[in-house]
């Protein structure tokens, strides 16, 4: 009898991302093993790691960032393409990757990206990973595109922001995916920051239900406080991308729906809050144990 191969799909989230991380670790918890990865923009970085099995080493590395810690991470150029370079941050993930190429992988990993000639979604399964995942990773206007085979290549969430659709053509016979983006419409990531009593409380023992009450009255308050506050560049570009890719990603889980679908609940990260990644594991796992009864048959046959 042919194993049934499980497949996940990680999601685009810019910060949300080392939600993926708090997932990956709880499904492996619940017994739960994947043998195919896909991953687009920062679900292609956490998914080669999880592939090569260097979660672990990452997770250390992102659970250290202090906020100047990400500043020093940001080389900021005035050359056409980005904002950034990104040298920096993508040169620490390779070394703590360790490898060079796709076939160095334990597990089947892929990662989606945007041909910005045609418009249309790149698969890159072989070759250079650290090409693919900064390929994925780059989101137009804040990191410059890549150059692959005479083409410029950009962030794989403008076509496919949870990429169910490349596990699946990867021999994904159940997909599981994560989805970082659902809570946008509760606040939209740039334009409005939760203050440091909220973000700063203690992750492991959030009372769920409550401390989604006083999000929620939280936001509302910071909305009206900045209804006339008039947006930056940064703000007006991430958002937009954000509206994009929510429309898109709707319109593909429609016609592509994932096995099992898992919503890490995390609005007060904002794009660039890479420094507050205990908080976004720990909403990773949380979503898995709010999925525990839909799992469960993918335990059982383990």
């Amino acid at each position: 009898m042919r194993k049934v191969k499980i497949g996940i799909a990680l999601g685009a989230g810019a910060a949300k991302g080392w939600a993926h991380i708090g997932v990956l670790n709880a499904l492996r918890k619940l017994g739960i093993e994947a043998d195919i990865v896909a991953g687009c923009s920062v679900g292609a970085l956490v998914g080669a790691a999880f592939a090569s099995h260097r979660l672990p080493t990452l997770e250390h590395w992102v659970r250290s960032f202090g906020y100047w810690d990400v500043i020093k991470l940001m080389d900021l150029t005035w050359q056409r393409g980005g904002l950034l370079r990104g040298e920096r941050v993508f040169n620490a993930v390779a070394q703590l990757l360790k490898f060079d190429d796709f076939a160095d992988c334990s597990l089947k990993f892929g990662a989606v990206t945007t041909n910005l000639s045609t418009g249309r979604e790149l698969w890159m399964t072989k070759g250079d990973i650290h090409q693919a995942i900064r390929a994925s990773c780059s989101m137009p206007g804040l990191l410059a595109p890549v150059w692959f085979e005479g083409y410029w290549l950009v962030d794989g969430a403008l076509v496919n922001p949870v990429p169910i659709s490349l596990a699946r053509a990867m021999g994904a016979d159940i997909v599981i995916a994560v989805d970082l983006q659902h809570d946008a419409h509760l606040m939209q990531q740039d334009l409005f920051s939760v203050p440091s009593d909220i973000a700063e409380v203690e992750v492991d023992n959030i009372d769920v239900g409550n401390w989604r009450e006083r999000m929620r009255e939280r936001i509302n308050r910071i909305m009206l406080k900045k209804v006339n506050f008039t947006p930056t560049a940064m703000e007006v570009m991430s958002t937009s991308i954000q509206m994009l890719e929510n429309r898109v990603k709707r319109s593909r889980m429609a016609s592509d729906p994932p096995d099992v679908l898992i919503q890490p609940y995390c609005p007060q990260i904002s794009t660039l809050d890479f420094h507050r990644a205990s908080e976004a594991i720990e909403a990773g796992r949380l979503a898995v144990e709010k999925q525990i009864d839909i799992l469960a048959p993918l335990i059982k046959n383990k």
